[in-house]
């Protein structure tokens, strides 16, 4: 099938496997933590609650020493927490003012995760898993065997993340092991939850594994080739399909039973997470420098060209409204319609995905080494401490 968007004409293959039922409702974030983790929440899709920036108006900038790609995560009283490349943990207030810095051993390029009281969990290429308390302060750490690239997914009593030993751990909150599932390579991507407990995995091989909640396999499905990117991980529709990219250019659909629903292929690499909406489309970036929305009947619904290759993940509004970074360096918001709304320019790649606050301000780093909050009140450059 071919599809003409902006002049240029892009094959687009859809490979549909089975009939797709109706979707019933999208699971946004708990509105308590407003994005609690990578994707926002335990089926990472990407999805708020929240109406997001209406233009491209800066509020603030907050620079550090280094690139960003860590993805934000917002706390419960406004909080923005993101790592960097300089080994930091950065605490930011809203007013783009910083809170606190946690040096850790290596550079952190994971999306911190938010416990329900607050705890901070975040992983580094140090090879450790950090809990640090609201206030800054180290609260445990737990070694693994390889570095740690996979973003933590926390439950109300357990916390779960992969790294390049090639296995997932599964933690309780006072950083004792429960169980871990050793696959046959890297752990990067973040695990990802669905309702029932069932905790699916990516790794790098291009398998994904479905893990019972006391980490036994209960299926195992090669989809193609993996991604070594912490950025790339399953999400999961509220019908329970699991979609994911890969490094061959597909994205591909899973039913819960470990069957291929569909695919479709891009032709280039897709690093990214999908985003779903509330409608189910499914939303992702490729390294044609593409945005898609697919239905889910594996229609395409639109196409958006970049002007360069999109490794950020998408976040939807509670409008639809898609916000989405590439290595243009600029930040995307695209109506739901596919129509542009608007474009923030940066001054170098955007690897990070962003991050809807509450009040609609667009979080994202870049690896202009800033970290952005688009909304309104002009305020650039807040300094970082130096210790």
């Amino acid at each position: 099938m071919r599809i003409k968007t902006n002049s240029h004409l892009i094959t687009f293959i859809f490979v549909v496997l089975s009939a797709i039922p109706q979707f019933k409702s999208a699971h946004a974030q708990t509105p308590k933590i407003p994005w609690q983790m990578f994707r926002g929440n335990l089926q990472h899709t990407g999805q708020s609650a929240y109406k997001g920036a209406q233009t491209n108006t800066l509020k603030w900038s907050f620079k550090i020493n280094t690139r960003i790609t860590s993805s934000p995560s917002i706390g419960s009283d406004g909080t923005i927490y993101v790592g960097s490349i300089d080994g930091r943990l950065y605490a930011i207030n809203p007013d783009g003012s910083q809170k606190w810095a946690f040096q850790v051993g290596s550079e952190i390029t994971a999306s911190p995760a938010i416990g329900d009281d607050g705890t901070i969990y975040v992983g580094s290429r140090d090879k450790k898993m950090y809990a640090i308390t609201s206030d800054g302060k180290p609260k445990w750490t737990f070694t693994v065997g390889g570095i740690i690239l996979s973003s933590a997914a926390v439950t109300a009593d357990t916390l779960y993340f992969g790294s390049d030993d090639n296995s997932i751990y599964a933690l309780t909150l006072d950083g004792k092991l429960k169980w871990k599932f050793t696959a046959k390579s890297n752990i990067t991507a973040s695990p990802t939850l669905w309702t029932d407990g069932t905790i699916y995995l990516f790794e790098t091989s291009g398998a994904i594994h479905a893990l019972s909640p006391e980490g036994v396999e209960k299926w195992v499905k090669r989809v193609g080739t993996g991604v070594y990117q912490s950025f790339s991980s399953p999400s999961i529709g509220p019908d329970g399909i699991v979609y994911v990219g890969t490094d061959s250019g597909r994205v591909v659909a899973v039913k819960p039973d470990g069957n291929v629903k569909w695919y479709v292929n891009t032709g280039k690499a897709v690093h990214c997470t999908p985003a779903i909406a509330k409608d189910g489309t499914v939303v992702f970036g490729s390294y044609n420098s593409f945005v898609y929305a697919v239905h889910p009947d594996c229609k395409l619904k639109w196409s958006f060209k970049t002007s360069n290759w999109v490794e950020s993940s998408p976040a939807i509004d509670s409008e639809g409204t898609v916000y989405i970074g590439s290595s243009d360096g600029k930040l995307y918001a695209i109506n739901a319609d596919g129509t542009l709304k608007w474009i923030f320019q940066t001054k170098d790649a955007i690897e990070s995905s962003p991050a809807i606050g509450p009040d609609g301000t667009i979080y994202i780093g870049s690896n202009d080494t800033h970290l952005y909050a688009i909304g309104s009140t002009i305020k650039t450059d807040v300094p970082i401490f130096e210790k």
